[in-house]
């Protein structure tokens, strides 16, 4: 019996290792090893692999991140790290943006889309948060052309989804900052288990774990557009994205590290974001924008073109926050 529960146990060890070294191979890799298994296969070990991964990422033993060697570097914006994002000529990004600026982030807001194309925030860290209550409702904003007004969301099955989050936000900048977060032009249409499965998971890492290892954090948000025709609206005129995609940038210790993920609406509740990793140059490609366009060039190239194979780690005290993040706040879904 102890000989076969050693074997067990090593069995274990090996799948462990074995699945999380998998899923840190570039999807092109796998596709091309796993070509002729049966497709369950490949599910199980990257399920698997993707469980492990999210701890031994989180506690720095395991992946790669997206960084470059940036000695001395200010970023010309308040809120958007090297720059607020340009649009590409051509490109699948709708040319009516208005800029919003607020007293903590800024809005590229869309009149013909009727929600954000992108935002920008920063999250300093802090010893001493603000604990403000959550807003009762949201508002409609006069000063966005065309703002919907939170009951055009009401049944259509999607939440109302910030883009700049209520808790980065509030707990940084007080209350009428956080006020701000819950007018309309800071909303668009989220399905209910991304914005309440690995949207919040991204986001709370990036509000409460990365300032508090890697000092100020830098954040873009913004959509992905359908290129179904016509495209799916809320209340007949909202648009609603096929994706979110988040960057979010830090300058930690001279070098300039950034991590870039992308999540369809149509998502599981109970999925990892470590899936859903890009590179800057594949979200410019699906946003049609351009980001961080203030960055020497030499430097700017480089890491958009970088592919990071996990989240950034947060150490011992985040790893623990994203087990509680998934047993408390994660339900089963499909």
């Amino acid at each position: 019996m102890k000989r076969l529960w050693r074997f067990a146990a090593v069995l274990v060890v090996i799948s462990l290792v074995g699945s999380n070294w998998f899923v840190h191979k570039p999807v092109e890799w796998r596709d091309t090893i796993t070509a002729n298994w049966p497709g369950w296969l490949r599910y199980h070990i990257e399920r698997f692999g993707n469980a492990c991964a999210d701890y031994t990422d989180a506690l720095g033993i395991s992946g790669s991140d997206a960084t470059v060697a940036l000695p001395v570097y200010t970023s010309p914006h308040p809120f958007a790290f090297a720059g607020e994002p340009r649009i590409v000529a051509g490109g699948p990004a709708p040319t009516d943006i208005v800029v919003l600026r607020r007293e903590a982030f800024v809005v590229g807001w869309s009149p013909s889309l009727r929600h954000p194309v992108w935002v920008a925030y920063r999250i300093p860290p802090t010893d001493n948060p603000y604990k403000l209550a959550r807003p009762s409702g949201f508002t409609i904003d006069r000063t966005a052309p065309n703002s919907p007004r939170s009951a055009d969301y009401t049944n259509s099955g999607y939440d109302r989804g910030h883009l700049v989050p209520n808790h980065a936000i509030a707990s940084r900048f007080g209350k009428e900052a956080q006020r701000e977060t819950f007018m309309m032009s800071n909303v668009a249409p989220q399905r209910p288990w991304l914005n309440q499965g690995p949207w919040a998971d991204i986001e709370r890492r990036a509000a409460d774990d990365w300032p508090r290892r890697y000092g100020e954090v830098w954040v873009i948000t913004g959509v992905v557009l359908s290129t179904n025709s016509p495209a799916a609206k809320v209340a007949g005129s909202i648009n609603i994205p096929s994706a979110f995609y988040q960057i979010t940038a830090a300058l930690h210790n001279e070098r300039l590290r950034i991590c870039a993920v992308v999540m369809p609406q149509q998502i599981s509740r109970n999925a990892r974001p470590r899936c859903y990793l890009a590179s800057i140059a594949e979200v410019e490609r699906l946003s049609g924008l351009d980001f961080f366009w203030a960055l020497p060039d030499k430097e700017e190239a480089e890491i958009e073109a970088m592919l990071p194979t996990r989240l950034w780690p947060s150490g011992l005290r985040g790893m623990v926050a994203i087990v509680k993040q998934r047993n408390g706040v994660y339900p089963s879904g499909p």
